[in-house]
């Protein structure tokens, strides 16, 4: 995983969690830079434009937190999980959003709270993620 920064927020790319859909590139070309070094650039762009993009991304391997300071921290009430919330996606993998944990079969957390999506082509080289694949091999959910 990586961090980038900026005074408001912190995004977080986890890159074994990326299907490839190019909602960030699409959403904002001018800090989400592909074949760029950083390729996120925090400066580029406003946190809550940032934020929206973020928002955006089906397989979660983009999420951000807001940079709070300790005085915030103390404040701040105790974590209410949203209700999980698994989406099948027309001949593309399974988007799990909200408070769900996936187990493996030896009991270790893969994935917690979500987003995160879950291949369903079988042909994933990042079981059990999706990592784009059912888009180059043609997966098609009604056969």
């Amino acid at each position: 995983m990586k961090e980038y920064s900026n005074k408001d927020i912190k995004v977080i790319w986890n890159p074994e969690k990326c299907m490839h859909a190019g909602e960030c590139v699409k959403g904002l070309p001018q800090v989400f830079r592909r074949g760029e070094t950083p390729w996120i650039d925090m400066q580029a762009a406003g946190s809550e434009e940032i934020i929206s993009v973020v928002d955006r991304c089906p397989s979660g391997a983009l999420t951000y937190k807001k940079v709070q300071s300790e005085m915030q921290k103390t404040a701040q009430e105790g974590d209410s999980s949203p209700a999980a919330r698994i989406t099948v996606i027309k001949n593309g993998p399974l988007l799990v959003k909200g408070g769900c944990s996936l187990v493996d079969r030896d009991g270790r957390v893969q994935a917690e709270g979500g987003p995160y999506a879950l291949c369903r082509c079988g042909a994933s080289g990042k079981k059990p993620f999706c990592d784009g694949t059912h888009t180059k091999i043609g997966f098609d959910d009604a056969k």
